[in-house]
């Protein structure tokens, strides 16, 4: 049977009615009594949050404030607001959309004013949004890209003895996501400065290359200065792709950036601890590969990979996780994979550290190169394994996954066999 155009009709409205019928949080404004410098009363003269709220079986207590960009003359509320809000929603990550105040009417000294109010509402309403105070972070696009580098960089310090119960809190960001966007660091500013900034992932693209001058600059800056940073820079992209929903390529952005947060313990209430220990094959130490440390009691604690290469000067498959790289206090199932079976790097040979250290100085003899010539004819570098060899039991024929329970201050021992 034919569909009928009035059939038709109804299945489109209550199609429409479905997807457009949800409404957003209303806003909530920063200063109810009115903003600082405000010369109107127009929404345009009211700093204000959208909340965007994890279902409570989602939420993993880490909140993030998005900044649409917009030149400071418009802001890109919908791609770089409301779909990056719903997808960090998704995602357990409790959002605040921020409307800040713009230009003709206002300067930067009052949208940087908006940024940090946001972060001290945030906080000062974590109870109520069941978020720490201590992960709150912020993700930007363009112009609001800079704006978030600037008030991370000038931010308020708490005031206890403030009637504006909000100055209790700091504003400065835990965490910071830039996006296509942020302006050149000055450069009166330095290292020590620099480095105070907060961990920053920076994503953006060589084809956009307005904003790529500016974010590599800022990479540069940060990297020298030994701040925690890390940056994707994709080939192909126009500006102003915001999170890139549904871009199979670009779309990966949003992914690494989850990524970053869960490992950089973003995501759970529990504190990093740094991890030391001993990996052993058949009861020696493992030549070259790597542990993967994946959390059981909760999927939000962060995961941990060590890498063995049998590098530094110490005991052989010995190895240390640093605390901003850690595990937390927890049941962590245990994988171990090999991915040679002879191995000495070269910062462990004695013979090729006395050499190469002789190279960097220019002071190689044509003794030392033939030497050095017969050492390398004479090593087996031919291939030593067929594949990588993955070890998730203590012993091949455990029904059991390997499972450590891993304690601050104690050392472990990671010990597979291979019958």
């Amino acid at each position: 049977m034919k569909p009928t155009n009035q059939f038709i009709y109804l299945l489109l409205f209550l199609i429409s009615s479905t997807t457009f019928g949800q409404q957003l949080e209303a806003p909530i404004v920063l200063w109810p009594n009115g903003a600082p410098g405000a010369t109107g009363t127009s929404d345009e003269d009211k700093p204000a949050i959208i909340p965007f709220i994890p279902d409570s079986n989602k939420r993993n207590g880490a909140a993030v404030l998005v900044v649409p960009g917009g030149g400071f003359t418009i802001r890109a509320v919908d791609h770089e607001g409301v779909l990056v809000a719903q997808w960090l929603k998704e995602h357990g990550i409790t959002a605040f959309l921020l409307r800040y105040r713009l230009r003709p009417i206002y300067t930067r000294e009052h949208w940087v004013h908006d940024g940090k109010r946001a972060m001290q509402y945030i906080r000062a309403h974590a109870d109520d949004y069941h978020i720490s105070t201590n992960r709150v972070g912020t993700v930007a696009f363009s112009a609001g890209a800079d704006l978030i580098a600037d008030m991370s960089l000038n931010p308020l310090e708490s005031q206890p003895n403030s009637t504006d119960l909000l100055d209790h809190m700091p504003s400065k960001p835990n965490f910071m996501i830039l996006g296509y966007g942020s302006s050149r660091l000055p450069d009166s500013l330095d290292n020590t400065t620099i480095a105070k900034l907060p961990p920053t992932f920076m994503y953006g693209t060589v084809e956009d290359r307005g904003s790529q001058n500016g974010m590599l600059n800022m990479y540069t800056r940060l990297y020298q200065a030994g701040a925690s940073v890390e940056a994707h820079f994709f080939r192909y992209g126009i500006h102003g792709t915001g999170f890139a929903v549904g871009d199979p390529v670009l779309g990966e952005w949003k992914h690494l950036l989850y990524n970053w947060m869960w490992a950089g313990g973003f995501l759970t209430e529990k504190p990093q601890i740094e991890l030391n220990g001993v990996v052993k094959l058949n009861g020696e130490p493992l030549k070259k590969g790597m542990i993967i440390l994946m959390p059981i009691e909760n999927k939000n604690n962060p995961p941990v990979v060590v890498y063995i290469n049998n590098t530094g000067t110490g005991e052989l498959g010995r190895f240390s996780v640093p605390k901003d790289q850690g595990p937390v206090q927890g049941k962590y199932k245990v994988e171990v994979r090999q991915d040679a079976t002879r191995w000495t790097s070269n910062s462990r040979d004695p013979f090729m550290i006395n050499m190469m250290q002789k190279q960097r100085k220019h002071e190689l003899t044509e003794t030392d190169i033939k030497a050095w010539s017969d050492y390398i004819r004479k090593r087996d570098l031919s291939p030593s394994i067929y594949n990588q060899v993955v070890y998730s039991h203590t012993y091949p024929n455990d029904t059991e996954d390997y499972v450590l329970t891993i304690e601050e201050g104690k050392e472990i021992l990671v010990e597979v066999f291979s019958e």
